[in-house]
């Protein structure tokens, strides 16, 4: 459920609980799902020098093998919903939840375990806003598969989707402010992680799975 403040900026209504809550949801999303499962189920491989470098589920799934890239991706998808449902249960703030879970992704693709590699945010945002708000993931598959389809590029096209965070957030929330800013951090964290595959595509190449 959406909650909308009148007062949406006032930051004293965030309590200490509520800054940890969404330092945790970090702390979450930089546990290295893909890097724990190539090692354990791939033969030790480290997934950071296998495929694309990506340490996600899809690199996983193509390059170490399903039962590693299945792992990975499920992993994935929990840490985010736990860092939420934590946010949920013991956050104050009406946008700690929000905030956490964006944390999850912005951890997630930026691990501070693996020195800061990770992945592209896809499964973590999945995570997160199964919680949050379901709606939003609809709209963000409607867009990767839109963009996929015309481009013919899945990773190029799950970045464009990604342009579109900003005004599906602010849209499905219903034009709250904090949500706004919530689907730009995204947004930019998720399209970021894609520019080598804007660069892949310029240069030709065309990969729909």
């Amino acid at each position: 459920m959406v909650v909308v403040l009148d007062h949406w900026w006032e930051v004293d209504l965030v309590t200490h609980v509520d800054a940890g809550l969404v330092v945790l949801g970090y702390l979450l999303g930089s546990f290295p799902s893909a890097y724990l499962a190539a090692k354990l189920l791939g033969g030790g491989r480290d997934i950071r020098k296998v495929g694309s470098g990506n340490v996600g589920g899809m690199n996983t799934l193509r390059n170490v093998g399903p039962a590693a890239g299945a792992a990975a991706a499920l992993l994935d998808v929990a840490k985010a919903v736990l860092a939420v449902y934590l946010a949920q249960r013991f956050g104050g703030w009406a946008y700690t939840a929000l905030w956490a879970g964006v944390a999850a992704v912005i951890g997630h693709n930026f691990m501070l375990f693996l020195g800061f590699k990770g992945g592209k945010g896809l499964a973590a945002t999945i995570g997160s806003f199964a919680l949050l708000n379901w709606p939003v993931l609809a709209w963000f598959a409607a867009a990767i598969a839109l963009a996929s389809l015309l481009t013919r590029d899945t990773n190029f096209g799950t970045g464009v989707g990604a342009l579109t965070l900003p005004l599906n957030l602010w849209l499905v929330s219903g034009r709250d402010p904090m949500w706004l800013a919530a689907g730009a951090a995204l947004g930019i964290v998720i399209a970021a992680k894609h520019w080598g595959d804007v660069r892949a595509y310029l240069g030709g190449r065309r990969q729909l799975v």
